[in-house]
C-alpha cells in the first residue's frame, strides 16, 4: 500500500467514525429541541447552569432557520452527507474525486460555520450549550483529519468535481429536513380558529355570552358556564388585593370570563387568540381578567415541578409592564413569540415592549409584592379545580 492509499484510508476511516459522532450528537440535539418545544423546558444533562444552558440557546431565535428548522437537523444533514461522500470516495473509484472533493469543500465550511456559531453564542446570546460544543469540537476534528491526510485529495481542485460532489450532501440535508417535517410535533388542530371543531367552540362561546348578556340574574363571575367559583376573586383596582388583576371590556358586564394562564403553554397561546377575537367581538359587553398560572414550582405551590423554566419570570415582568400601563403589548409579544421565550429574550422584550429598564426588571424579579400575587392566583386556580 503506497502513502497516498494509506492517507485515503486513514481518512475515510477516522473521517467516518467522527463524523458518526457528529451524527449523534446532532440527533441529541434535534430531540432535546423537540422537548423544550412541547414542555418548556428540559431535563436533558446538557443543562448545567445559568451559563451552560442548552435550553437558552434552543429558546433563542438563531435555533432555528426561517422555516422553524433547528439547527439540529442541518447538523444531521451535514454529518450524514460526510458519512456518504467518504463512503462513495472509498467504494467507487471513477466517483473518488468528485466525492473527496465535496468533502473537503464541506469541512471547510463546517469549521468556519462552527466558529460563527459559537461566536453568537458566546457574544450575542450570552450562553454555551454543551452539545452544540461538541459538535463544532467534532467539525474542527474533521478539519485537522482533512489536514493531515491532504494528499489523499486528488489535485488539482475542480469547481466541478466539488459542485458534482456536493450533491451528496444536498440530497443527505433534504431527506434531514424532510424526515423533520414528518416527525415534528405540531399544535392539536381543535386549538386553532382556522378549523370547523375551534369555529364550533367559538360559536358555542358566543351563544354563551348572548344568553348571559340577555340573562336578568347573571353571578359576579361566569367562566364560560353557570357555575359560579367563589374561590375566585377579581381585583379590578390596584389598590385593591394584592395587585390588578389585568382585564379588558366593562366591569359592569354581566358575562366575565377569567383566564389563567402560563405563558410558556401552546394551548394558553390559542386560548389568548380566542380571547381577543372575543374582545375585538363583543366590546364591554364581557369583561375578560387575566390571572396567572404558572407551572413552575418556585412559584406555584400547586404544580411539583419546574415544568415551563421560564414561566414565572414572564408572569412576573408581564405584571410589572402592566404597572406602565403596557401589560397587553407584552403579553402579545410573549405568546406570539412563545417558542423563544428565554431568559434574554424575557429581558429584551420587557425593555422594548414593557418600559422597563435593567434596575426595574432586576427589581420586578426579585419583589415579594408580584411573586404573592402571582402565588394568589395559582392558589384561586388551584382551589377553583384548575390542574396543570
Amino acid at each position: 500500500m503506497n502513502q497516498r492509499d494509506e492517507k485515503l484510508r486513514n481518512l475515510v476511516l477516522l473521517g467516518t467514525i467522527f463524523a458518526l459522532v457528529g451524527l449523534g450528537l446532532s440527533f441529541y440535539s434535534l430531540f432535546h429541541h423537540l422537548e423544550l418545544k412541547q414542555l418548556g423546558h428540559t431535563s436533558f444533562s446538557c443543562n448545567i447552569n445559568d451559563t451552560f444552558s442548552c435550553d437558552d440557546i434552543a429558546n433563542s431565535k438563531f435555533a432555528e432557520d426561517p422555516w422553524k428548522n433547528p439547527m439540529g437537523v442541518y447538523g444531521i444533514g451535514y454529518f450524514l452527507g460526510l458519512v456518504a461522500l467518504l463512503i462513495t470516495a472509498r467504494a467507487k473509484e471513477s466517483l473518488r474525486k468528485d466525492a473527496l472533493q465535496a468533502y473537503a469543500a464541506l469541512v471547510v465550511i463546517g469549521v468556519l460555520t462552527s466558529i460563527t456559531l459559537f461566536g453568537i453564542s458566546e457574544f450575542i446570546i450570552g450562553k454555551i450549550c454543551p452539545t452544540c460544543v461538541g459538535i463544532y469540537l467534532i467539525t474542527i476534528v474533521q478539519g485537522v483529519i482533512l489536514f493531515f491526510s491532504r494528499e489523499a485529495i486528488p489535485k488539482p481542485i475542480s469547481f466541478k468535481s466539488t459542485t458534482n460532489g456536493a450533491w451528496y450532501a444536498i440530497i443527505a440535508l433534504a431527506v434531514a429536513i424532510a424526515g423533520y417535517q414528518i416527525i415534528k410535533p405540531r399544535a392539536p388542530s381543535n386549538l386553532t380558529l382556522d378549523n370547523p371543531k375551534a369555529g364550533e367552540e367559538l360559536e358555542a362561546i358566543r351563544d354563551a355570552i348572548d344568553a348571559q348578556s340577555k340573562s336578568p340574574s347573571s353571578g359576579a363571575l361566569a367562566l364560560l358556564s353557570p357555575d359560579l367559583s367563589p374561590s375566585v376573586t377579581i381585583d379590578l383596582n390596584a389598590y385593591s388585593g394584592l395587585g390588578e388583576d389585568f382585564h379588558k371590556g366593562s366591569p359592569d358586564a354581566k358575562v366575565k370570563i377569567v383566564e389563567f394562564v402560563d405563558f410558556q403553554c401552546p394551548a394558553c397561546a390559542n386560548a389568548s387568540k380566542t380571547m381577543r377575537k372575543l374582545s375585538e367581538e363583543f366590546g364591554d359587553k364581557i369583561l375578560i381578567v387575566f390571572k396567572n398560572f404558572p407551572l413552575d414550582s418556585s412559584c406555584n405551590t400547586a404544580v411539583q415541578t419546574k415544568m415551563h423554566a421560564h414561566a414565572c419570570n414572564a408572569a412576573k415582568l408581564a405584571r410589572c409592564a402592566g404597572a406602565n400601563g403596557k401589560f397587553w403589548a407584552m403579553q402579545n409579544q410573549l405568546f406570539d413569540n412563545q417558542s423563544n421565550i428565554s431568559e434574554t429574550s424575557l429581558t429584551a422584550w420587557s425593555k422594548e415592549f414593557g418600559g422597563l429598564n435593567d434596575t426595574q426588571i432586576k427589581e420586578c424579579l426579585a419583589s415579594k409584592d408580584v411573586a404573592a400575587k402571582i402565588q394568589d392566583d395559582a392558589r384561586q386556580a388551584s382551589e377553583a379545580g384548575l390542574q396543570g
